[in-house]
């Protein structure tokens, strides 16, 4: 399924579709041997475990939005069954009826639209049970389902009084007025000499059309933030226009030149900036917008292989409401000479807004002399201390092969619903050389992380999550799972030794991890931690001997306050799941030291805990590696737009394989 490309001019009235918010519903039958769908109600099969997917605005109307799900009675006997979908925004028809042998069923699960309407972007989780007269007798079949809320995509309208100005380096002529695809400006300069300052005016490039210049300075505000100054793109092609500025910003604001003192309401929509000069020696960017504006969107816009390729830095004054939205940033890198490099980076901003992205192999290149791997490159890098954001969000975004951190969280905020592949350290809540003071506040839900890896043989990582400095936080229902690479793992850092006020007043609840290497870690006194609950989460390891959970300092143990978490080792002894101060423990005597109630020892019942996107890429018919998985994720854009290959379709399935 794909959505609909955007073939014509803006002008016509044709709208960026699919604004607000847009559904995806995932279908996952937990699969038995054979692939039929588990049938713990004896006798009844539930056929058909392919991952299903709607998308539509939200509150509908909804493409394809629902699903015929097939029972079958495979037993000698009639079977009576009932259905019970448990949240509003799925209706099932019908509830119940018996099966005779060997006979089938259709139930029609569909999204209500109204209750759809009601959630907040994120995602939302739900279970069909099948069951007998008498739920819970025998153990139901369950089929998971998962909602995903996210924004689509953002539509722009014309007022009456905007200039819309077209450029076209294949047919454009500057000395035409520019002011229809026919009679297009040639140069970027000469387009945008006719934008006005303070009016909703449009700056249109040719899709498919390359030009070897920046944007430049850019000086122009729109009217409000629903009559923004845009720079987008027209035509029927499918590439994005390609800028190339060799060495040069992509666009750059500042102090100084014709420059108003703040910008805002300023869009740039649908753009590749390509920094195909740059060796690693300076420090260009693709966006480096450091002068202080309120309202920018940037959207669908691919940059690669600057130092940094979005640099929103309110360095002239602070910025306030900025989204960057599913696009593409990948290849930052930079030499010895500049030290740090990011796909993106974030100061002195409130309100943020980083979502559905693809934002991979950032911080280093193989092929450049002195662009290594080092602990001061990242995918994305968001600020603390004295250039601190607020109002963080980073939702739905796919982070990969960065070189240190996927995701630096130093002030805080949500990290909701993120893939993280092959990252030293895939996120970091918290923390820094410049702690917010009194520590800050995060939640990370449904996070999915997979295989860490080193920074290089004198840096050894393969961290999964990392706190610090929390004054309270909700960190649940992550994955963190299969690292292979990463020689110093540790799925869960709780790191009260950090700096800042150490971790406190937080819940990590009905966490996955799974052979990661190296389970939880508490580091730190009770000074420093404290408030901790550890609630209906999984650890479980069976490729090394590693305890499951450790104490660096004993006194921890009276930090946290545990119940109902399962534990699973293979080749741990049982006076060595658990380690305190040095010294090992069994579970009894963990739960002993902790006051823990209802934490067992058990062996897991995963559907398929071992898949990686790497067999995700063969589902889609591709050849069963990440590599070409992340190659076509790279060619997500508004012209391209293949669900198979967002976050929520890639972790979904991966989250399937737990029973998620």
């Amino acid at each position: 399924m794909r959505s609909p490309s955007l073939a014509a001019p803006f002008e016509h009235g044709l709208r960026l579709a699919l604004c607000t918010c847009v559904a995806v519903l995932a279908f996952v039958a937990l699969a038995c041997a054979g692939g039929g769908g588990s049938s713990a109600l004896p006798g009844l099969q539930l056929a058909d475990a392919s991952p299903f997917l709607v998308e539509g605005p939200q509150g509908g109307p909804f493409t394809r939005p629902t699903r015929t799900l097939q029972l079958r009675n495979t037993s000698t006997a009639p079977i009576e069954w009932a259905v019970s979908p448990g949240v509003a925004w799925l209706v099932v028809t019908p509830t119940s009826g018996t099966l005779a042998p060997g006979a089938s069923t259709s139930v029609l699960a569909a999204i209500d639209a109204p209750a759809a309407a009601a959630l907040d972007a994120g995602s939302y989780s739900a279970s069909l049970r099948f069951h007998g007269p008498t739920p819970g007798a025998p153990e139901p079949t369950v089929s998971a389902l998962l909602l995903v809320l996210s924004g689509g995509w953002t539509e722009f309208t014309a007022s009456p009084d905007t200039r819309t100005v077209y450029v076209s380096s294949s047919t454009g002529d500057d000395a035409r007025d520019g002011l229809s695809p026919k009679t297009a400006k040639r140069t970027i300069a000469a387009g945008k000499a006719l934008l006005r300052h303070g009016y909703p005016d449009w700056l249109l490039l040719a899709r498919g059309d390359t030009w070897n210049e920046a944007l430049g300075q850019w000086i122009t505000s729109g009217r409000s933030a629903n009559e923004r100054a845009l720079v987008g793109a027209y035509g029927p092609a499918t590439e994005r226009p390609l800028l190339r500025t060799g060495t040069a910003n992509g666009v750059e604001t500042f102090q100084g030149g014709a420059s108003p003192a703040r910008l805002a309401h300023v869009a740039i929509v649908g753009l590749h900036f390509q920094a195909n000069g740059y060796t690693g020696s300076g420090e260009p960017s693709g966006l480096a917008w450091l002068l202080g504006t309120d309202d920018l969107l940037v959207e669908d816009c691919k940059v690669e292989g600057y130092h940094t390729n979005v640099l929103l830095q309110g360095y002239f004054g602070r910025h306030s409401a900025v989204q960057v939205r599913r696009c593409v940033l990948v290849d930052a890198f930079s030499t010895g000479t500049a030290p740090s490099s990011h796909g993106l980076y974030v100061s002195n901003t409130d309100g943020v807004l980083i979502e559905e992205n693809v934002i991979d192999h950032n911080g280093w290149s193989e092929t450049v002399p002195g662009a290594n791997p080092t602990v001061f490159r990242h995918n994305v890098y968001v600020q603390s201390g004295s250039g601190t954001c607020t109002g963080v969000v980073a939702r739905g975004n796919l982070l990969a092969r960065a070189a240190s951190h996927g995701l630096q969280l130093r002030p805080g905020g949500v990290a909701n619903d993120n893939l993280f592949v092959r990252n030293s350290i895939a996120l970091e809540l918290g923390g820094g050389n410049e702690p917010n003071p009194g520590g800050v506040d995060v939640t990370a839900l449904r996070n999915t992380v997979l295989e860490g890896k080193d920074i290089d043989p004198a840096n050894r990582r393969g961290w999964g999550i990392e706190v610090h400095n929390l004054r309270s936080g909700n960190v649940s229902e992550n994955v963190i799972a299969n690292n292979v690479l990463g020689q110093l793992p540790i799925a869960l850092d709780i790191h009260g030794n950090s700096n800042g006020i150490g971790v406190f007043d937080t819940l990590f609840s009905s966490n996955v991890i799974w052979n990661w290497g190296g389970g939880v870690f508490l580091q730190g006194g009770r000074s420093v931690l404290g408030s901790i609950v550890l609630q209906a989460n999984d650890v479980g390891e069976a490729r090394t001997s590693e305890a499951l959970l450790t104490h660096l300092d004993a006194a921890s143990t009276g930090a946290i306050t545990s119940s109902q978490n399962r534990f699973f080792s293979v080749h741990a002894q049982p006076g060595a799941l658990f380690r305190s101060g040095g010294g090992g423990l069994t579970l009894e005597g963990w739960r002993t030291a902790v006051g823990d109630t209802g934490s067992i020892v058990w062996t897991p019942n995963y559907p398929a805990p071992d898949r990686s996107l790497g067999a995700y890429d063969a589902t889609l018919g591709g050849p069963g590696t990440l590599e070409h998985f992340l190659a076509e994720a790279r060619r997500q854009s508004r012209s391209f737009w293949r669900p198979e290959y967002s976050t929520s379709a890639a972790s979904a399935w991966i989250r399937a394989g737990f029973g998620l």
